[in-house]
């Protein structure tokens, strides 16, 4: 759990106004440095994983490129950070998780 807090708050350190498209295979700008810690939040769980490629997976090959793997993380961010404070509780982590699920 602390390591998707630091690798959110990294994403959010290093690129806190980059617009991510989500059918873009990179950055809309690509002079903003990429979070190499992206995926990693992925390659633990399973479930997120998953929503991460179904929506995410621009060339549809299954696995979440860097690219790919940048606007899963904001996307996530954005949906599991309620209270727009550019963090993400516990709490709000599982109910991400929970949303997710139900979908």
């Amino acid at each position: 759990m602390l390591s998707l807090m630091i690798a959110l708050a990294g994403q959010a350190a290093l690129a806190p106004s980059m617009p991510v498209s989500s059918r873009a295979e990179g950055p809309v700008n690509p002079i903003t440095p990429l979070n190499p810690n992206a995926n990693a939040l992925f390659d633990r769980d399973v479930a997120l994983k998953q929503w991460a490629v179904r929506i995410y997976d621009a060339n549809r090959d299954g696995w979440l490129t860097l690219y790919e793997a940048q606007g899963a993380l904001a996307g996530f961010k954005d949906l599991a950070d309620g209270d727009r404070d550019g963090r993400v509780t516990t709490y709000e982590y599982d109910r991400a998780k929970e949303f997710i699920a139900a979908r």
